[in-house]
Formats: structure tokens, sequence, C-alpha cells
């Protein structure tokens, strides 16, 4: 097992690069913003080329209230239902000062 203290290292570490990648993921939909906006298919870069494209709105289909709607029994859904593996969550926070 790790030590506590790399633990808790571990935790600041995991809190910065969240902290990092948010704001390249914003930095990255201003950017993408401009280059739509700009009108243009494609844009040549030194090193890179963007090509940009418009495409239609999701579909979803809300299955779920149509199910609701037909009132299915118990053990039709419980024939039709799976469930997946199960996984970690980690959510980091900034520590209270006492």
């Amino acid at each position: 097992m790790i030590a506590l203290n790399a633990l808790s290292a571990q935790v600041d570490q995991l809190a910065l690069l969240k902290a990092q990648i948010a704001n390249l993921k914003a930095d990255e939909a201003k950017i993408k913003e401009d280059l739509a906006k700009s009108g243009l298919d494609v844009i040549e870069g030194n090193m890179y080329r963007a090509s940009i494209s418009e495409s239609e709105g999701k579909v979803v289909i809300d299955w779920k209230s149509i199910a609701q709607k037909l009132a299915p029994s118990r053990q039709l859904i419980a024939a039709y239902t799976t469930q997946g593996d199960g996984y970690f969550t980690v959510r980091v926070s900034a520590r209270k000062s006492s």
C-alpha cells in the first residue's frame, strides 16, 4: 500500500491537473469557436491544418418516458435490464482551513 504522505501528494497533484485540464478545455472551446465563426472550411497553420464542418444536432429519444407511457410490467422491465461493471469515482475539492 502507498504511504499516506504519497497519497496526500497525489491528491494535490490530481487537483492541480484537473484545474489545468479545465483551463485547457476552456482555451480549446474558445479557439474552436473562433475557427468556426471564420466561415472557412479549412485553415492552414504552420504545422497543422484545421477543417471545419457543421453537423446537425444530436437526436435523442426519451425511451424511458415512452416505456412509462406504455406501462410495462416489472417482469418485462427486469427481462431487459442489465447492470454494468462497478467503478470508482474520485472527486477533489479544496481543503477547509481549520
